[in-house]
């Protein structure tokens, strides 16, 4: 070969190689940021359905919070309520047995006449 071809030759790989490489680099860039697009996208769309589910758990969590306050104020009244239906029988107690004794010394006066 003689060296004219040569050297021809040898600047055709180099074109050719540097168009490849050009090439190849845009490719991979193309690939890359569409996978990067690919991904980022998934990513967010995960986000969202993380917070959708968050946000009826939320609503979940309020609806059962609203539940147990409102049984706890049934709860809290029907104990005051026994205790005042307690204090009531110890006081009606305490007044049967004072009628009672008023009744019985009311007897024993009305014998003893």
């Amino acid at each position: 070969m003689d060296e004219e071809l040569k050297t021809w030759l040898e600047g055709m790989e180099t074109r050719l190689e540097q168009r490849f490489d050009a090439r190849l680099d845009t490719r991979l860039d193309e690939a890359f940021t569409r996978f990067s697009q690919h991904i980022l996208h998934e990513v967010g769309s995960r986000f969202d359905e993380v917070n959708a589910r968050f946000d009826s758990v939320d609503a979940r969590f309020d609806s059962v919070d609203a539940r147990l306050k409102l049984q706890a104020g049934l709860i809290q009244s029907g104990a005051r309520a026994m205790a005042r239906f307690s204090e009531f029988s110890e006081n009606s107690e305490e007044r049967w047995v004072s009628l009672a004794g008023r009744v019985e010394a009311l007897e024993k006066r009305l014998e003893g006449k």
